[in-house]
Order: C-alpha cells, then sequence, then structure tokens
C-alpha cells in the first residue's frame, strides 16, 4: 500500500474513531473545505479549524502535550481548562495519558503551527493502525467498485483484499455532500463509508463515492467524519 493510501486510512479510521468515541451529545461540527497538509492535520491553514492531528505522545506538560505525527514530526498541543479527554471510549483526565500513548487531537492549529485542543482522544490497546486493519471490512470500507450484482458491490481495498459488501434499505449513499441512489454508482468508482457486519458481511450505513481524503475537504454530515447516529 502506498504511504498517501496508507496516510488517508490511517486519518479515515482516526476520524471513525473519534466519532464513537465523543460522548453522547456533545457536539459534532463537520470539518471544513481544505488541503491535507504534511500530516499534520486539515484545514484551510493557520487559525481555521479542522478536524484535528494525529499522533503518539513523546512529552506531557501541565498546559501542553508534544506528539510524534505520521510523518515523523513534531508538533505541540496546548491545553486549556475547557480541552475535554477521552481515553478507553470514557471520560479521562490528562494523568491518565502518558507518553507512548497514540491520540487524536480535536481543535485548532494557531499561526505558529501548534494546535489548541478541544479535545484528546485515545485509541484502546493496540493503536490506530491495529484499529485500522481490524476496523476495515467491519466498521468502515474504502476502495475501487470492481462490479456490482444487486444489491452487493465488490470492493478492491486498498489494503488489497477484495471484499463483497451489502447494502440495504437503510444504507444512504451520497456524493460531493449530495444524496444519489445506488443505480449512480458505477465500477471504477471510489467509495468509502462506515457501517456494521450484518451475517457475516458488511452492510454500510452511508456509502460515500470519492477518494477517502475528501471527507477531509468537505464535510457532508453523513460521512465517517460526522457524529454517530
Amino acid at each position: 500500500m502506498s504511504k498517501v493510501n496508507l496516510m488517508l486510512l490511517f486519518l479515515l479510521f482516526s476520524l471513525v474513531a473519534w466519532a464513537q468515541d465523543s460522548p453522547a451529545g456533545s457536539p459534532q461540527e463537520p470539518p471544513p473545505q481544505g488541503n491535507m497538509g504534511s500530516g499534520m492535520g486539515m484545514g484551510h491553514g493557520p487559525g481555521r479549524r479542522g478536524p484535528g492531528v494525529a499522533g503518539s505522545i513523546t512529552a506531557i506538560n501541565e498546559n501542553s502535550i508534544q506528539i510524534k505525527t505520521m510523518d515523523g514530526k513534531t508538533a505541540q498541543v496546548n491545553l486549556t481548562g475547557s480541552t475535554q479527554f477521552r481515553k478507553e471510549r470514557q471520560a479521562a483526565k490528562l494523568t491518565d495519558f502518558k507518553v507512548g500513548d497514540e491520540i487524536f487531537v480535536r481543535g485548532r492549529q494557531s499561526s505558529d503551527g501548534s494546535w489548541q485542543a478541544e479535545m484528546i482522544a485515545a485509541r484502546p490497546a493496540g493503536g490506530f493502525r491495529e484499529g485500522m486493519r481490524e476496523g476495515m471490512g467491519k466498521e468502515f470500507i474504502a476502495g475501487e467498485v470492481k462490479s456490482i450484482n444487486g444489491t452487493q458491490l465488490t470492493i478492491a481495498r486498498p489494503d488489497g483484499v477484495t471484499q463483497t459488501i451489502s447494502v440495504d434499505e437503510n444504507t444512504s449513499f451520497r456524493k460531493q455532500g449530495e444524496s444519489i441512489t445506488l443505480a449512480d454508482i458505477k465500477p471504477g468508482d471510489h467509495v468509502f463509508g462506515r457501517g456494521a457486519l450484518k451475517s457475516d458481511v458488511f452492510v454500510p450505513t452511508v456509502l460515500n463515492v470519492g477518494q477517502p481524503g475528501m471527507m477531509m475537504h468537505r464535510g457532508n454530515g453523513q460521512g465517517p467524519t460526522s457524529q454517530p447516529q
């Protein structure tokens, strides 16, 4: 798998995990249109809101955390009295985190490159990468449509696995933020979305047409960046 595809999948899973880790009733704003930069997060640039930044903790201070991002760079995450913490999908506090934990930070990037954290979430033991591998085809799907047979779609995933998924009456379809139908999806299209296994077959709740990176460029209100249903 290429480095770009791995990064997109990492961020895709991070955002799926973010939605799962967010406390019930917490506001979930879709990310604005923007560009992904150096694995440091997404947004129009310094001072603009984006989904955030992911990485492993290298240092913890009273008012800040330093992390090593996916591209090997160092990012400073500033904490405030309103910063929320989540660990093991439960409310947590700063002292529950340690060096080496893999986290996803939601917040705003300042002009100096640091991040102002609104919430910091850690994945359970195993980290993002293991969770990404385990979640692909079970919690979310991404890849190229190879064939369509009725309500079944054969997907060539970026990890080299070909998987047949099924849609049902509860699946919604979207393209560039607009509602579409299954008939609008053709072999060769790239799709991604979240869902769950039903009788050992993955059934997406939402199936988005486009590359996974598109969800970082627009908040469609239905993809992995949105709040859980």
